[in-house]
């Protein structure tokens, strides 16, 4: 995102939670994948119904997870570091 807010040719289009749902079924152990236009990549670890577990090359995993709710999906990652802005 630019500073007047206006999307950066490098941001990909969001996609529709069932395009999303579509994509991720299709994924087996040891396929690659990029999430939101982030650069790194990540190996496909395991996979069920309701989550995806992947992997880079450093190790650090990631769980994409369904909200049964809303149908969307959500990246939890284990937080291994924090930057604040200090006064």
């Amino acid at each position: 995102m630019t500073v007047d807010g206006s999307e950066t040719a490098s941001e990909p289009e969001p996609l529709a939670p069932k395009e999303i749902t579509d994509r991720l079924s299709e994924l087996e152990v040891g396929k690659t994948i990029r999430v939101n236009g982030r650069q790194r990549t990540y190996e496909v670890i395991d996979t069920d119904t309701y989550s995806v577990i992947v992997e880079d090359s450093a190790g650090r995993q990631i769980t994409i997870s369904q909200n049964l709710q809303s149908g969307g999906w959500t990246i939890n990652e284990e937080v291994s570091h924090i930057e604040t802005d200090r006064d």
